[in-house]
């Protein structure tokens, strides 16, 4: 898991690309919904409506992507240090927001973001993984 001290490069890129994923299905999922007019359709016609936004297959999209990655970087890392480093998407998301949406972000936003990049960089400092054995050795069904 970790050689010389160094996470593995599969982890790093799939931590990397845990984050870059949330961040991106966040802003397309909000620029959909932000694109779909509203009206009220019977729930075929909206699934109709769902379909057609590209948009939306990019959602989904993305969402895959996402599952597949995830299911990679748990293979790699404990729980307890890959979805702390994930959450770094909750401080990618307002930045992205405000660049590409214009959206407004004030000063409590700006604590919460410098809160969540500090409590990654504690949890970044810990082991990735518990142990290399608890992996490997599954207790055997009796």
């Amino acid at each position: 898991m970790v050689i010389n001290g160094r996470l593995r490069w599969k982890l790093l890129i799939g931590l990397i690309a845990a984050i870059a994923f949330d961040t991106m299905l966040q802003i397309v999922w909000k620029t959909a919904v932000v694109d779909t007019p509203e009206v009220n359709l019977s729930v075929s016609a909206s699934f109709a409506a769902f379909f057609a936004n590209p948009l939306f297959i990019g959602v989904i999209a993305i969402m895959t992507l996402q599952f597949f990655n995830w299911l990679m970087v748990l293979g790699e890392a404990d729980l307890s240090y890959a979805k702390p480093i994930a959450s770094l998407s909750f401080a990618s998301v307002p930045i992205m927001s405000v660049l590409l949406l214009h959206e407004n972000f004030d000063a409590v936003e700006v604590a919460g973001v410098i809160c969540v990049i500090a409590g990654v960089f504690f949890i970044s400092q810990t082991k990735p993984l518990t142990s290399e054995t608890k992996l490997t050795s599954r207790p055997e069904a009796s």
